[in-house]
């Protein structure tokens, strides 16, 4: 199960320090990296899934 919550998200249910909050984001990825969950791309393949991704929100906020 991936967690993609961000930083304000959390703020609304248990209000933590923005310090808290990236101290659990880091051990997150390390326990990931360390259990072998974790998976590393190239940069030009990030960006190549950055570039669908933008694409397919711009592709939904056409129909709004």
């Amino acid at each position: 199960m991936t967690s993609k919550m961000t930083f304000e998200a959390d703020k609304i249910d248990d209000p933590i320090s923005h310090d808290t909050w990236l101290t659990q984001q880091i051990n997150t990825a390390f326990d990931r990296m360390e259990n072998g969950l974790a998976v590393f791309v190239s940069n030009e393949e990030a960006n190549v899934q950055m570039e669908d991704f933008k694409a397919k929100v711009r592709a939904r906020n056409k129909n709004l």
